[in-house]
């Protein structure tokens, strides 16, 4: 007898089930995305201990006739498609067919839903891949499913699930993701009665962002527009001093379905590249509409990944809307907040608190004890009555002042309760333009140029700002080709180099050339320098700048334009006036007023601020002249 055999169809739905059910975060995001496919405008999702108990999820979406009901949870079952040909031009969430079956394969499942204008609706209940019932019902237009017991029959993938608190956070997250794709769309999330996540659905993205992030996050934000052929980009990108410490904050939307992409997350970073310090990162909630011939969304088992058609393109349209508008509304940021504002900002961003655990919160049950805690004598409707007496599951939000969970009956912020507008965040700015009107100072410690401009002290990095004038004249003129990169010494300069220095030089000849270094062998030992990169009235000692460029070369030979720039960055901040360096008051009108042309005067091109703000009103403070 052969050892190839054929699984039973229970083994291998369960099997199957595993591409698409992970966890009842996997559950939740295919039956919102199958409420949204139908026309819902309100979806209710309800958990108890993190899904794994039950999940509901309630719409008022198009419903299903008695026979569609049924068919829906048939394998490869779907109204999404016909053809092959139709993966061409998916316009919906979902198309694989594979979700409901899948989610009943390893559940109990009930299914509730009724099509405007019939008088009455159908039910279905699936245990365990197996139909136990289906006829008519009474019930609300729309649909409503019920999930019980997750994984009560496949005890191997039971056991790989988190405690209650982790499964809620990323069921949570899933809906956050969800708000942010379709602000037309109002959104609640329960657990264990306790609600979570509201949003108003008015059809404004920056509301949606409130109620995802907070006030304070969405306070930093600046719409994003742009247009290129078939591709059109929008959303909002926040400013420098919205940036976050991780790329939690970075959702990028693709026809309103939240994916991952190498491509588009390389945009922008090279568009805040010079703007945000290492290790921060840029918050972005990044719509792209094209026409779905154009992307292809069936790459990944979760669609989590797809594929454009032209990624160069995705890119320069990604990149150039950021900067576009980055450039609209940078400017000198408001007077810095006092340490305890910037504590209480960094606390009350409106994340979900993972892996906590309350004192009271019940332990996930070993799968010993499933048959006990889920077990026929203990139907479903006794232990959501227990767990209405529990305390909430341990996923708070820390924004007490923008968010209040402890009130279930809380209304979902709307967007005139923001009084934020598009345009707001640049009223806090001061562009450095302005700065032709403010009194100069002098100095502070010969390194900050103090200047007075109405009711604000501004300061002035000399460093920072000299190097950044520097640095953005020699990216100009690389990227124009421009002769006037070059410039010529008086008298050619013998430079000794070692072996491996020479060869490097020889080797890499025309590079050294690209950015103005004009150099030959003379001997084994040495070669002759006779120009060097153009720095206009700031100076370098030549052998300084060629040393420069050849130990970058020997880290790493500048392959790319962001090589490139750090080795142009490293000659600008050593040719740059350093801190300490006196400054005559003709050299500080000089330095201000060649600040004012570059592109982005405002951060030096490691995210360092150029110039700062501080109020008057804060200097009175610490002197008690205002309490």
């Amino acid at each position: 007898m052969g050892l190839i055999r054929i699984l039973d169809p229970q083994t291998a739905n369960s099997i199957a089930a595993g591409e698409v059910v992970e966890r009842p975060a996997s559950v939740v995001k295919e039956l919102t995305e199958n409420a949204l496919d139908a026309g819902a405008t309100t979806i209710t999702v309800s958990i108890r201990n993190g899904g794994i108990l039950s999940i509901s999820v309630t719409d008022n979406g198009c419903g299903l006739d008695p026979d569609d009901a049924l068919n829906a949870f048939t394998r490869h079952a779907t109204s999404k498609i016909w053809l092959i040909e139709d993966l061409d031009t998916i316009g919906t969430l979902g198309f694989r067919g594979e979700a409901l079956a899948s989610i009943a394969a390893v559940s109990k499942v009930t299914l509730k839903t009724r099509q405007p204008g019939d008088t009455v609706g159908t039910q279905v209940r699936i245990e365990g891949g197996e139909l136990l019932s289906h006829g008519p019902t009474g019930c609300p237009e729309g649909t409503s499913i019920l999930v019980e017991q997750l994984f009560y029959n496949t005890p191997a993938r039971f056991k790989f699930l988190k405690k209650d608190s982790t499964e809620t956070s990323a069921i949570a997250e899933i809906m956050e993701r969800l708000i942010l794709a379709r602000p037309d769309v109002s959104f609640r999330l329960l657990a264990n009665g306790q609600e979570l996540v509201h949003s108003p659905g008015n059809n404004d993205l920056l509301s949606a962002i409130y109620a995802v992030y907070g006030k304070r996050q969405a306070a930093t934000c600046v719409p994003i527009t742009g247009e290129s052929g078939p591709l059109t980009v929008s959303g909002y990108a926040a400013m420098p001093d919205g940036a976050r410490h991780n790329r939690s904050g970075q959702t990028v939307l693709v026809n309103r379905r939240w994916i991952r992409s190498k491509t588009v997350t390389a945009a922008i970073d090279e568009a805040y590249k010079s703007r945000l310090m290492k290790g921060r990162f840029a918050f972005v909630v990044l719509k792209l509409d094209l026409p779905p011939a154009l992307v292809d969304v069936n790459v990944h088992p979760q669609k989590l990944e797809v594929r454009f058609w032209k990624d160069g393109d995705v890119f320069s349209s990604v990149y150039q809307a950021i900067v576009a508008a980055l450039n609209e509304h940078s400017g000198i940021l408001a007077p810095e907040k006092s340490a305890t504002e910037e504590h209480l900002e960094e606390t009350s961003e409106n994340v979900i608190t993972q892996n906590m655990q309350l004192p009271n919160e019940t332990p996930k049950p070993a799968y010993d004890d499933i048959s006990a805690t889920y077990g026929p004598n203990n139907n479903i409707l006794s232990l959501h009555d227990k767990a209405a007496d529990a305390p909430a599951e341990a996923v708070v939000r820390t924004d007490k002042s923008d968010y209040s969970p402890d009130k279930s009956d809380q209304s979902a912020p709307s967007y005139e309760q923001l009084t934020i507008t598009s345009s707001s965040y640049a009223d806090t700015v001061l562009k450095v333009a302005d700065l032709t009107e403010a009194r100069i100072i002098g100095t502070l410690f010969d390194t900050y140029v103090l200047l007075e401009w109405t009711d604000e002290l501004l300061l002035i990095d000399q460093h920072a700002a000299h190097e950044k004038i520097i640095y953005e004249r020699l990216r100009q003129a690389r990227r124009e080709k421009r002769e006037q990169m070059i410039q010529p010494l008086l008298s050619p300069q013998t430079i000794a180099v070692t072996p491996a220095e020479r060869i490097m030089i020889e080797s890499e000849q025309p590079f050294f050339q690209s950015i103005g270094f004009d150099l030959e062998a003379f001997g084994n030992r040495s070669v002759i320098l006779r120009t060097i990169p153009d720095l206009q009235s700031a100076r370098i000692d030549p052998e300084l700048a060629l040393r420069t460029a050849l130990q970058l070369l020997v880290k790493d030979r500048p392959s790319g334009p962001e090589e490139v720039d750090e080795l142009l960055y490293q000659i600008a901040c050593k040719a740059a006036v350093k801190a300490h360096d006196r400054l005559s008051m003709l050299e500080i009108q000089q330095l201000i007023a060649d600040l004012i042309p570059l592109e982005n005067p405002y951060t030096c091109p490691h995210g360092r601020p150029v110039i700062i703000r501080q109020s008057r009103l804060e200097i009175e403070k610490k002197f008690k002249r205002v309490l």
